[in-house]
């Protein structure tokens, strides 16, 4: 009860309203994004490492960091036992395990298993 009132549903709507970066023009959804967003204009990196100073503009950006300081590797593979410290990189390594080669060659149309093998490839050509 009280999930869908109309009080809610107004908050969560105004909450998801647009907004427009008054420097680049750019439309930003969802609440408290513009000023996450207007620190790529004024160049703001409050979040810092307490073990390197290295400096980031979100704090999501300090916690990824902070794995390499501590040694985290949350994203594991099914097949054996690499870790990694992130999600894309665990989805280049499963191409070794399904052989898959999903990046291909506009002009040869030979297929690799990852985006930099093909961007290699690519100079090449």
């Amino acid at each position: 009860p009280g999930l869908d009132t109309p009080d809610k549903l107004v908050r969560k709507r105004r909450s998801q309203m647009p907004q427009e970066c008054p420097v680049c023009h750019k439309v930003i959804h969802g609440a408290g994004k513009l000023p996450r967003h207007m620190r790529t204009h004024t160049g703001e990196k409050p979040f810092a490492c307490q073990v390197c100073g290295v400096r980031f503009t979100r704090n999501d950006k300090l916690k990824i960091h902070m794995r390499k300081h501590t040694g985290e590797r949350p994203y594991s593979c099914p097949n054996c036992s690499a870790r990694f410290l992130h999600s894309y990189d665990l989805k280049n390594h499963l191409h070794l395990h399904t052989g898959a080669r999903p990046y291909e060659c506009h002009l040869c149309h030979k297929a690799f298993a990852k985006d930099d093998h093909l961007q290699r490839h690519l100079k090449g050509q």
